[in-house]
């Protein structure tokens, strides 16, 4: 993928990308100068599973290390792909801001659904990292990326548990609801999103191509780095 469309990126219509990939070649464009001004080393950070193929663009085009962070979201009881929390690698844990109280799991509920989500991140871990070592540790900031942010609960719980271990959080994504671009624009070092729509539905309405990525694809992805 690395010679993909040789360097060149063009916007497609509507706002729309053809994959995770192609993604991640105009966010390259976006933040080439922005990350030429940060100081230090870094490293470009995706989220398994989708955020690895739009780091690896960013990677390959911004010729920045490439690693990942483990990361799953806590989902609601009675609608387990709606995210009320998100749990790190690290332990750091968001919770979701939007819900309101009384559709909450009561706080001893809620625990245990974080330690099995955190068990979960730790799975991954496993299943990803391999023979690979990180290349967070000797980072002094990354850029942590993903295919878009919805609740953007993920890349809190993600930019708390870097922002632990000291480094300086860099966020960049091809698209974001205003919600999360509020949330995390906050928290993160800074924030970039090619796209901030009002009418926000989903991320996968911005791309043409959004299968699920294997964990054969994940680690292949982290193979080409």
């Amino acid at each position: 993928m690395s010679g993909f469309l040789d360097g060149l990126w063009r916007e497609r219509e509507g706002g729309r990308y053809l994959n995770r990939y192609d993604a991640g070649r105009a966010l390259a464009v976006e933040l080439k100068d922005k990350v030429a001004a940060f100081e230090g080393e870094g490293v470009v950070v995706g989220l398994p599973r989708g955020g690895l193929l739009v780091g690896l663009a960013v990677s390959n085009d911004l010729k920045i290390p490439l690693d990942f962070r483990s990361v799953k979201k806590v989902g609601h009881p009675m609608q387990p792909e709606f995210a009320i929390g998100a749990v790190d690698i690290s332990g750091e844990a968001a919770r979701n801001p939007m819900v309101d109280p009384s559709d909450m799991p009561s706080d001893s509920k809620y625990r245990l659904m974080v330690d099995k989500a955190l068990e979960r991140a730790r799975q991954m871990e496993r299943d990803l990292r391999g023979e690979h070592e990180s290349k967070i540790e000797s980072a002094d900031w990354c850029l942590v990326v993903d295919d878009g942010a919805a609740t953007g609960l993920t890349l809190l719980a993600v930019t708390k548990g870097l922002q632990a271990e000291g480094k300086k959080v860099h966020i960049g994504i091809p698209v974001s609801s205003v919600q999360a671009k509020e949330m995390l624009t906050r928290v993160a070092e800074s924030f970039h999103a090619l796209q901030t729509p009002q009418h926000f539905m989903a991320v996968s309405q911005f791309y043409d191509d959004f299968a699920p990525v294997t964990l054969d694809e994940a680690k292949n992805t982290l193979g080409q780095t």
